[in-house]
């Protein structure tokens, strides 16, 4: 009688840590998929700051000096930041990476 409840408790232990595994495993699936998402995001808001340093570097294009050339450059490339996190989530999410 005594062996068998400790093989009962023994089998319960054994599910109970892979029940946990499986809850850690999935809690961590969603963490990768966090930090991939905000990788992208990362990834399209550099080409931003990138796009926005080459308008910075002291070149002589005329868009500095008109204040509509500023807010459509700032919206353009806003919008683009946009569009690259979106096509770039579109094609994880497609190739079932996300």
């Amino acid at each position: 009688a005594t062996q068998s409840e400790a093989e009962r408790l023994l089998e319960g232990a054994r599910d109970l840590e892979e029940s946990i595994g499986v809850s850690l495993s999935a809690r961590r699936y969603e963490v990768n998929r966090l930090e991939l998402t905000l990788s992208i995001a990362s990834f399209a808001a550099a080409l931003g700051a990138m796009l926005a340093g080459i308008f910075g570097m002291n070149m002589r294009s005329n868009l500095e000096m008109s204040l509509f050339g500023f807010w459509s450059i700032g919206m353009i490339i806003v919008f683009g930041c946009v569009a690259v996190f979106i096509s770039v989530m579109r094609y994880v999410r497609q190739k079932r990476i996300l």
